[in-house]
């Protein structure tokens, strides 16, 4: 990648061209587990749904312009012989709101209120999975 090549753009490489759910659905099934956890958002902050709380940085607006955990809920749910679980980071690397809230140490809360938890009520809300994991670093 050339030297001024930013971690943003990756984001339109990404094309989910040839992703399927519900071979997804059939291969974790046919694996023999019991549970699948998708990961939703990682610490880079990109979303695989069209969050409410992210936006231009979701598969929705930019790459395979399409609802990747929506895609696997109905998938998933449909086959029915797995859990269909999501993992949704508790932090961002480049989120302003986080890195604001741990420069003050953490006495402000403006990341988990306005970001974090909206997001993850949204999850939980819309794709109501039977499995729900987090996890962070340091202050997350």
């Amino acid at each position: 990648f050339p030297p001024d090549f930013t971690y943003q753009q990756f984001g339109p490489a990404f094309s989910a061209q040839f992703f399927n759910a519900s071979e997804w659905a059939d291969i974790v099934a046919a694996s023999g587990a019991k549970y699948f956890v998708f990961t939703t958002k990682h610490h880079d902050g990109f979303a695989n749904w069209p969050s409410s709380r992210n936006f231009g940085w979701n598969a929705r607006d930019i790459g395979p312009k399409r609802d990747i955990v929506g895609e696997l809920e109905w998938a998933f749910k449909l086959d029915g012989r797995v859990k269909f679980g999501l993992y949704h980071s508790m932090f961002e690397w480049f989120n302003p709101m986080y890195d604001n809230d741990e420069s003050n140490n953490f006495t402000t809360r403006d990341y988990v209120l306005s970001k974090m938890m909206p997001e993850l009520t949204e999850l939980v809300m819309k794709y109501q999975p039977e499995v729900l994991w987090s996890d962070g670093e340091e202050g997350a």
